[in-house]
């Protein structure tokens, strides 16, 4: 089978992984239901749900397949461009929220276990930097921001290796990752910081990367094995380790299935569905703002009549559909007008642009 087409035009979609961003929010958003639950009410802490958290891991390998296939578009890497679309896409909606938790901080400390307003930690939040503030944490204000600190840094080794390197398959950044995870395993870094950048959840960057060298040398069809099947086997071996703790191992037990998911769901989910489209593209804001969302609902609406007569499937339906709705709603008022405007200010103060397309991208 020939190798599918790479979109290049604003025009096309890559619907599969718009409908896995959307699961993976969404399993992300379970997860924290299932923490915060026992937290609040004092659940069994064994039957938390934590393969949920495994969304980010699907994010990351996501990240690494769109990093890849933008990168390897026809014509000369741009770094300047290359960055601009990355802060257009990530840093403002993230910036409105971050600032939003340090005024909460400020004004209402009570409502918070650990987070003071402190503008140390605020920059390094603001700047994307897992700085130790203390206590050993590099959790930033946003506590979901943790992952965002991973992905500006895998941006930045991709603009390092393409840039100066012309690394346009990724061979080097993949052995850039590699290189630093090793380093973390053999020196095992007490200092929270150096700890975070060598975890081996890095590795699921470079999953990504290997699954959009194989899609598209091989198309779908992979190595004989049929789309479905592969996609299949992931999300079994997901499902089979429900309730296990985050584990050190983490790209092992989570990274990999969610490879095969990715890649399986390339070949295996090309139905066009609009409407899932949508909330893939809504994915980025219901990751952002689903704490807020569950924090309130579990916290103060589960406990009043008649929603505490409600059986649990009830609640997590609820949710979901509030959390979409607010998500939505973020997207259209906030995330996408400014990304839009952050990208034309940034424009209006660069060359033009020389890569082509920005589907993919702006769906990443």
């Amino acid at each position: 089978m020939t190798a599918p087409p790479v979109p290049a035009r604003q025009s096309e979609t890559l619907y599969p992984v718009q409908y896995l961003r959307a699961a993976a929010a969404l399993v992300v958003m379970f997860f924290h239901v299932s923490v915060l639950s026992q937290e609040t009410w004092g659940l069994d802490p064994r039957r938390v749900d934590h393969v949920g958290a495994a969304g980010v891991d699907l994010f990351f390998v996501i990240s690494g397949f769109i990093m890849a296939m933008i990168v390897d578009r026809p014509g000369r890497f741009d770094g300047r461009e290359y960055w601009i679309r990355r802060i257009a896409r990530v840093a403002p909606a993230y910036w409105v929220i971050t600032f939003f938790v340090f005024a909460l901080a400020a004004l209402a400390p009570s409502l918070f276990h650990s987070t003071t307003a402190d503008v140390g930690h605020l920059l390094a939040s603001l700047f994307f930097v897992a700085a130790d503030v203390g206590s050993g944490s590099t959790t930033p204000l946003l506590v979901v921001g943790w992952t965002l600190n991973y992905e500006i840094f895998f941006y930045a080794i991709v603009a390092v290796t393409a840039g100066l390197f012309a690394d346009r398959r990724l061979l080097i950044a993949s052995g850039v990752i590699l290189g630093v995870v090793l380093a973390g395993i053999a020196l095992d870094p007490a200092h929270p910081s150096l700890a975070f950048y060598t975890d081996p959840i890095l590795l699921e960057f470079v999953f990504g990367i290997l699954i959009f060298r194989t899609w598209k040398e091989t198309g779908s069809a992979g190595f004989g094995f049929a789309p479905l099947t592969v996609f299949s086997l992931g999300v079994v071996l997901l499902v089979a380790q429900w309730e296990r703790p985050l584990v050190d191992w983490r790209p092992l037990f989570w990274g990999v299935p969610a490879a095969a998911v990715l890649y399986g769901g390339l070949g295996a989910l090309t139905f066009r569905s609009p409407f899932l489209a949508r909330l893939g593209d809504w994915s980025y804001a219901v990751y952002l703002t689903h704490v807020f969302v569950i924090t309130f609902y579990v916290k103060y609406a589960i406990p009043t009549a008649p929603l505490n007569e409600l059986p649990w499937q009830a609640h997590y339906l609820i949710m979901t559909a509030v959390a979409f709705l607010v998500a939505g709603g973020y997207y259209t008022l906030v995330e996408r007008p400014l990304s839009r405007w952050t990208l034309r200010r940034l424009r209006s103060r660069a060359p033009a642009a020389t890569l082509p397309g920005a589907a993919v991208d702006a769906a990443e």
